[in-house]
């Protein structure tokens, strides 16, 4: 898939989710649900950055895998916006929405050569001494349901399902002068079921603290993988509808695409501290 299909399916959701909180704004308008919209906005200061690729040609097997970050000079370590939030039609059911992206690129003289694809499909090696310039964008957009099976003005238990969108878009260019060849891009969109379980405790009023974790699993002829992503942290409230929380979030992805022409593998894990500001409707 690419970036048209991304940028397509980000649309759809604007319109589903606008005109879903139309509808069930107006079949529960005589209910009285409290926090009824919650959109926060956060800084998402990457703490640990872990992650290896490979791109090979199917008939060579898994390939030598690289790290992005010592390979190519990635700089992983910066700051990335964040949004999130949910919208309650009802006192036990929501919708719920969140993404983020980190976006890098790097310049460096390669120090170890490795296999690559290039444009035309054929296996390419990236010689030692060669400048690469590269680029990562990596977004992770997440829409779903939370059923509240567990409502207290204390404890707050929920589960919930939904969908998953990674996108993951590399760009290498090097300046290969044996063969002229440039290095193939990748581009790879992929929607995927998720489950989640969160658990939100009051500790006063304005006080409170909370869990939350996602998982998937996915085995087929073109694709395998899994991902996880966990957030535990607390939240104050310094207005009737303003909080400020911080949270720590981990998030792991592990991906294997299998196209005729090569075979993708990425595995990424992040860590990072979470600072943001919701607002309340």
């Amino acid at each position: 898939m690419n970036r048209c299909f991304f940028s397509l399916a980000n649309k759809h959701f604007i319109f589903v989710l606008v005109l879903f909180m139309a509808a069930t704004n107006h079949v529960h308008a005589k209910e009285k649900i409290p926090d009824q919209f919650r959109i926060a906005l956060g800084g998402y200061a990457v703490v640990r950055y872990d992650s290896v690729m490979s791109l090979t040609d199917p008939n060579l097997g898994a390939g030598i895998s690289i790290s992005p970050e010592d390979t190519l000079g990635l700089d992983t370590k910066q700051s990335v916006s964040r949004l999130d939030g949910y919208y309650r039609f009802t006192k036990t059911h929501a919708l719920t929405y969140s993404w983020y992206k980190i976006s890098t690129d790097g310049n460096k003289t390669i120090e170890e050569e490795f296999d690559w694809i290039d444009e035309n499909g054929d296996t390419i090696t990236i010689p030692v001494g060669a400048n690469a310039d590269t680029s990562l964008d990596y977004d992770i957009f997440k829409l779903g349901y939370l059923w509240s099976f567990h409502h207290t003005d204390k404890v707050v238990m929920s589960a919930g399902v939904g969908l998953h969108m990674t996108r993951i878009a590399i760009d290498l260019r090097t300046d290969t002068t044996s063969t002229g060849a440039e290095a193939k891009d990748v581009d790879t969109s992929l929607p995927l079921p998720v489950f989640s379980f969160s658990s939100v405790y009051h500790v006063t009023p304005r006080f409170y603290w909370h869990l939350k974790q996602e998982f998937f699993a996915l085995e087929s002829d073109k694709w395998d993988g899994n991902y996880t992503d966990s957030t535990l942290g607390i939240e104050y409230r310094v207005l009737h509808n303003v909080g400020l929380g911080i949270a720590l979030s981990s998030n792991s992805l592990t991906l294997i695409e299998k196209e005729d022409d090569y075979i993708f593998s990425y595995d990424n894990r992040i860590t990072g501290v979470l600072i943001n500001v919701a607002a309340y409707f």
